[in-house]
C-alpha cells in the first residue's frame, strides 16, 4: 500500500521549512522542496512507502508544517465530470443546462465545492454536488455568456472575463454551505481589477484537480 501526505489546511508551507526538513534525506531532499512549496495543493509528497511517510510526517511536524499520513486507496475520486454551457441562478437552486439544453435542478445547499481558475489548458468553472456525487464542468470558452444576461451585456461583447468573474462570484457567494478553491476564493473578492489571470492560474491540470481532490477529502473529515 502507499500514501500520500496530506495537508491539513489549505497553506503553503514556507520554503526554508521544508528545505530544512527535507534535509533527513528520506523520500524527498532539499532539492525538492521547491517543488513541493510551489506546487501544494492539498499534497506534499504521493505515492510514499509508510515508512517514508511517517518519517517525513516527523520531519515536518519539527518545523510546525502538520500533514496527516493517508492511505491512497483512501483518498476521493473525483466524478466523471457533466458538461454544461448556461446556468440560471435561482434563489434556492442552481439550474443547469446541459449540451442538449436539458436542466438539471441544483439546490444551493447541497452544492460542496465552486472551483474555477486557470488550469494551464482553459479557464475552468465546476460545481461539486452532495458527497462527490456529480461534478458539473464547464469552461471560459463553451460558457454561453448571452443566455446569462445577468452577467453578460451584449454592448460589451469581448468582455467574458469579466462576466466570468462575476458568474464566479455569485456562486461563491450563494453556496454559503460549500467551499471554494483557491481560485474561486480570489474572484469572489471585491473590487478586483486588472488582469487576475496569475492569481488565479495554476502551474499544470493535476495540481488544480489535487486541490479539488483535496477539498473533497476534507469535507469527508470529522469537523472540517
Amino acid at each position: 500500500m502507499r500514501y500520500a501526505l496530506v495537508q491539513t489546511t489549505q497553506t503553503r508551507p514556507p520554503l526554508d521549512a521544508l528545505e530544512r526538513a527535507f534535509a533527513c534525506g528520506r523520500g524527498l531532499t532539499p532539492a525538492d522542496a521547491k517543488f513541493v512549496a510551489d506546487d501544494a495543493y492539498g499534497f506534499l509528497a504521493r505515492d510514499l512507502s509508510i515508512e517514508d511517510a511517517l518519517f517525513l510526517q516527523n520531519s515536518l511536524a519539527t518545523e510546525a508544517i502538520e500533514v496527516q499520513v493517508v492511505p491512497e486507496s483512501d483518498l476521493p475520486r473525483l466524478p466523471e465530470s457533466k458538461l454544461f454551457r448556461f446556468a440560471e441562478l435561482q434563489p434556492d437552486a442552481l439550474v443547469i443546462y446541459d449540451p442538449l439544453e436539458r436542466p438539471v435542478r441544483v439546490p444551493w445547499n447541497s452544492i460542496r465545492v465552486v472551483a474555477a481558475g486557470n488550469d494551464g489548458k482553459a479557464f475552468i468553472l465546476e460545481v461539486i454536488v452532495g458527497d462527490a456525487e456529480m461534478r458539473f464542468s464547464s469552461t471560459l470558452e463553451k460558457l454561453q455568456f448571452n443566455r446569462m444576461p445577468h452577467f453578460f451585456s451584449p454592448a460589451e461583447p469581448d468582455n467574458v472575463g469579466e462576466a466570468y468573474r462575476q458568474l464566479v462570484a455569485e456562486l461563491v457567494h450563494r453556496c454559503s454551505g460549500g467551499v471554494p478553491n483557491r481560485a474561486a476564493h480570489f474572484l469572489a473578492q471585491d473590487n478586483l481589477a486588472g488582469d487576475v489571470t496569475e492569481a488565479i492560474s495554476y502551474p499544470r491540470p493535476g495540481a488544480y484537480l489535487e486541490e479539488l481532490t483535496w477539498l473533497v477529502w476534507r469535507l469527508r473529515q470529522p469537523l472540517a
